[in-house]
């Protein structure tokens, strides 16, 4: 993780873990098998900085760990697209799962629809990282900004009635609200089919 935060996820090698380690490269294979595996391994690490919420109701508690895992992954943008395209099975992915699973039994989501709530839960707070990190670390944000505007109104219709809001992005409001719907559509049973 020291490495990640000051060099990248480019300077994570095998070789310069095992140097930061003052071992053998070799010893490092003992432990993962490739950098995929090393990835893995730092996404369920960076995981570990997501609390586990032990006071509050089933929704209090699921906000808080996707607010907090979302959290994480803005401070590691590097790891944001591996977190979309690996599903994170180590100890501290788990035990998160677990909370939101809880919590979903609890307000009387249960089996498969449980799951695939989660699932979207997860969908949600990871691309909505995603979403955010693309656009903070872009280096012009206002022509970004400007570009989209123009372009929205140009087209037309809707779309070029609300080009504003469409061109600006509010991270937290976007996730929260969506965080919301979801969490109300998932109770409602309108999305909780198996």
């Amino acid at each position: 993780m020291a490495l990640l935060r000051e060099d990248g996820l480019d300077a994570v090698s095998m070789r310069r873990v095992a140097d930061r380690l003052g071992v053998a490269p070799n010893s490092i294979y003992a432990h993962v098998a490739d950098k995929a595996a090393l990835v893995d391994e730092l996404i369920d690490a960076m995981l570990a900085g997501v609390p586990t919420p032990i006071d509050g109701g089933w929704r209090e508690r699921i906000e808080r760990v996707m607010r907090d895992s979302r959290r994480e992954l803005l401070a590691h943008p590097d790891l944001v697209p591996f977190a979309l395209v690996r599903q994170s099975v180590g100890p501290n992915a788990l035990r998160l799962g677990e909370i939101t699973l809880t919590a979903l039994r609890e307000a009387g989501v249960d089996g498969a629809a449980a799951v695939t709530g989660l699932q979207v839960l997860l969908v949600h707070t990871i691309g909505s990282a995603a979403f955010e990190t693309g656009r903070t670390q872009d280096p012009d944000p206002s022509a970004r900004h400007r570009r989209g505007r123009e372009r929205a109104a140009a087209f037309g219709g809707v779309t070029a009635e609300l080009s504003e809001p469409i061109s600006r992005w509010s991270g937290d409001d976007v996730f929260e609200r969506g965080l919301a719907w979801l969490l109300d559509g998932l109770v409602s049973g309108r999305t909780a089919r198996p």
